[in-house]
């Protein structure tokens, strides 16, 4: 029985990873490092610590980490005070019918408490969750099953009965490993056997997601 749902942020509600693949970039070049695409795609759905072994790991123990996130924020807030923070398609209607429905709602996402909740503010959605648990409120990120499962408790449901809904490998993994319902919506990687293998549903989209929990709250 479904009685929660648990949304990743970046890629999943918000089309902001090419913006961050982008951020990155441009900031490693302002320090002289190559910060390439493919690399970063790696840290998709990572935690602030982790990407930073990522990045110390590739770029050599001299890397300036915490130098070159704040330049990256700096380029990413630049570009959402212009375009503002694009959201994916359908996910206001999808939110409007979990509210509608009496669904619980939590979002759980690798990035920072701070930065999250500013995104989740100028998105103009933070008031559908319930609860909102971030990346450095968890000791083991995803694709440990640690974020999802305090989520849950938040939710006072158990992990079985919540629905997650991820974009990335990692988050999708982590939500098997914690006896969740995966449903995996690809954003930047399309094609990947880890979340073909471990999610229970595949959709294209959120509008495609919102069609599919219509179906399985009709079967309840």
């Amino acid at each position: 029985m479904i009685k929660a749902i648990i949304f990743d942020m970046d890629g999943l509600m918000l089309d902001t990873e090419n913006i961050a693949l982008d951020s990155w970039n441009k900031a490693g070049k302002d320090f002289g490092y190559d910060i390439s695409r493919e690399l970063m795609i790696q840290a998709i759905g990572t935690t602030v610590k982790d990407t930073k072994k990522l990045l110390i790991k590739n770029m050599g123990k001299e890397f300036p980490f915490e130098k070159v996130r704040e330049i990256t924020m700096k380029h990413t807030k630049e570009y959402i005070e212009v375009n503002g923070v694009p959201v994916k398609k359908g996910l206001v209607e999808f939110l409007k019918y979990c509210r509608t429905e009496n669904i619980p709602m939590a979002v759980a996402t690798s990035t920072s408490r701070i930065y999250a909740t500013e995104l989740l503010e100028k998105a103009s959605i933070i008031e559908y969750f319930n609860t909102i648990v971030c990346g450095d409120e968890v000791e083991k990120g995803k694709p440990e099953p640690d974020i999802f499962i305090l989520a849950s408790k938040f939710l006072d449901v158990e992990p079985e009965e919540c629905i997650i809904l991820e974009d990335s490998e990692k988050g999708i993994l982590a939500a098997a490993r914690a006896n969740m319902i995966p449903i995996w919506i690809p954003d930047i990687i399309t094609d990947s056997t880890i979340a073909n293998n471990n999610a229970k549903y595949i959709c294209k989209s959120l509008i495609e997601a919102k069609d599919l929990l219509k179906k399985l709250n009709d079967v309840i």
